[in-house]
């Protein structure tokens, strides 16, 4: 028995040989290693009693009906189950749209309001003759909050 041979095949050999995917020349030195090693012909036999166990066992499992549409989705009928999603869901957008239409509507409408206010400007400082309420110059009297805006008249 040379060095080599000393050697147990790896599980990944053990399952390729069971399955017979492994190549000729492989093979014939995976068979010439069986020859000689017990434990490996046990574990190559273990494996064909696994395979050929989980081949009776094997039953068909119904698929659980929340799985369908993601089946359908990546199918060729892709296109199909977008416009019946779409049409199912048509009213809901038509509310959607309208209803973000009139909310950018009003909010425009309070902005433009709110911008367009008349707002009174304190002249630039040291301007001859320009004096603020009780004598005193603009720049002595303490800024203002400016005006909320009012509410629309019907």
């Amino acid at each position: 028995m040379s060095a080599r041979e000393d050697v147990h095949l790896t599980d990944a050999q053990v399952s390729d040989y069971a399955d017979v995917v492994l190549d000729a020349a492989t093979r014939a030195s995976v068979e010439r290693h069986l020859a000689s090693c017990m434990q490996c012909r046990d574990a190559i036999e273990e494996t064909r009693a696994v395979m050929t166990l989980a081949q009776r066992q094997r039953t068909s499992v119904p698929a659980p009906a929340e799985l369908w549409p993601l089946v359908a989705s990546s199918t060729i009928h892709l296109a199909a189950v977008r416009r019946q999603v779409l049409a199912s869901m048509r009213g809901v957008l038509i509310v959607g749209a309208i209803a973000l239409v009139a909310a950018t509507a009003v909010v425009t409408w309070k902005v433009a309001r709110w911008t367009s206010a008349p707002r009174a400007v304190a002249p630039p400082i040291g301007t001859p003759g320009v004096h603020a309420p009780g004598g005193r110059h603009p720049a002595q009297v303490a800024p203002r909050a400016p005006e909320p805006p009012k509410a629309p008249r019907p």
